[in-house]
C-alpha cells in the first residue's frame, strides 16, 4: 500500500496519520504506535475509511475514547479508526446520536432539553458509540435501557445500513451484540424521561461528585478492570491486599481496588501481568474466576 493512496482519503472529514502513538487515544495512555489512524468526523466518511480498509486488506478497528482498551506495547499493525462523528437532533423526548459524540456531550444535550436518564453515567469518559458496544453503566443505570435502536453497518456488508431495534442488541452487563466486532455503529435513538433541567444538573453534579471521590480520576486508566462476579471484584482484591500492588508503572489503585492505574509510564505488559496475578489468586483463594472488562488489542503480525 502506497502512502500517497491512502493520502487520497485525508479531506476536511477525515484526518490521516502514519505511525501514530496510540497512547494519546486512550484513557490508559499505553501503547505502541498504529501503523495508520484516521480520525472520521461524519458517518459517511467513517464508511469510506472502513471500505478502503477492506479492500485493500488493512486490519482495522474503530474506536471512540479508547477508554475500555489496553493497545499492545507493539502497536497496531493495521488502521485505528477513530470515531468523531457527532451529528444530533431532538424530537420530543427522543434523541437521534451518531456513535462519535461523547456521553459528556450527550448529558449537556439532554440536560438542555429537561430530558432525563443518564444521569447516573455522568463523568464516564465514553463515546455514544463505546457506550452501546459495552453497554455501559453506573449506579444501576445502563445505556442499553434507553436504546429503541441502533442503526449500523455490518463488517461483510459495508453498503448496507441495518436498524436493530433494542431487543435485537442483545444488551446485557457491559455487553452487547456489539461487542463481537461484527458490526459498526453508526447512530442510535434513545428515548428519555422529561424532568426540569435543575433536577438533571442537580443529578449529574451528585453523580460526578460521587466518582470523584471514590475513583482514581487523576491517574490515567481503563476504568474498572474486570466484571461483576458472585462478589464486587474491587472487593475481593481489597482484601487480599492487592491496594498499591506494583508490577513496573502499573498499581492496583489505593483509592479503588478495582482499578488498575498507569501510575508511572505503564506498559501493557505490565498491565497484563498483574491482571493474571490478581486472577489467579482470586482463583486459590475464593475459586471465582474474574473476567476482564477492559479489552486487549493486539498487535497483528500480517502485512497489508
Amino acid at each position: 500500500m502506497q502512502k500517497n493512496d491512502i493520502l487520497k482519503l485525508k479531506n476536511k472529514d477525515c484526518e490521516i496519520q502514519f505511525n501514530a502513538d496510540l497512547k494519546k487515544f486512550c484513557t490508559f495512555n499505553i501503547g505502541g504506535k498504529s501503523k495508520y489512524l484516521f480520525i472520521v468526523h461524519t458517518n459517511d466518511a467513517l464508511i469510506k475509511v472502513c471500505s478502503f480498509c477492506k479492500l485493500h486488506n488493512i486490519q482495522y478497528k474503530v474506536i471512540g475514547f479508547g477508554a475500555n482498551l489496553l493497545f499492545s506495547d507493539k502497536g497496531y499493525n493495521g488502521a485505528i479508526i477513530v470515531n468523531r462523528s457527532k451529528s444530533f437532533m431532538v424530537r420530543k423526548n427522543c434523541v437521534y446520536l451518531d456513535g462519535g459524540l461523547s456521553l459528556g456531550s450527550l448529558l449537556s444535550i439532554l440536560a438542555s432539553h429537561t430530558l432525563s436518564g443518564l444521569e447516573n453515567l455522568a463523568s464516564i469518559p465514553s463515546t455514544v458509540g463505546g457506550a452501546i458496544v459495552n453497554n455501559t453503566g453506573a449506579f444501576d443505570c445502563n445505556f442499553g435501557s434507553f436504546v429503541e435502536y441502533v442503526e449500523c453497518v455490518k463488517q461483510s456488508n459495508l453498503t448496507k445500513k441495518l436498524r436493530l431495534k433494542k431487543d435485537d442488541c442483545s444488551f446485557s452487563y457491559r455487553n452487547s451484540l456489539f461487542k463481537s466486532g461484527d458490526y459498526i455503529i453508526l447512530r442510535v435513538k434513545l428515548k428519555l424521561y422529561n424532568s426540569t433541567k435543575e433536577k438533571i444538573l442537580s443529578k449529574i453534579r451528585y453523580y460526578t461528585l460521587l466518582k470523584t471521590e471514590n475513583q482514581p480520576i487523576n491517574f490515567f486508566s481503563a476504568g474498572s478492570v474486570f466484571k461483576r462476579s458472585m462478589l464486587p471484584p474491587a472487593k475481593l482484591i481489597d482484601e487480599l491486599r492487592f491496594k498499591g500492588y506494583s508490577i513496573g508503572g502499573a498499581m492496583v489503585s489505593i483509592k479503588h481496588a478495582g482499578f488498575i492505574i498507569n501510575y508511572n509510564n505503564a506498559l501493557a505488559h505490565d498491565v497484563l501481568k498483574l491482571i493474571r496475578i490478581i486472577k489467579r489468586k482470586i482463583k486459590e483463594e475464593y475459586k471465582i474466576s474474574l473476567v476482564e472488562e477492559i479489552e486487549y488489542v493486539k498487535y497483528i503480525y500480517k502485512k497489508d
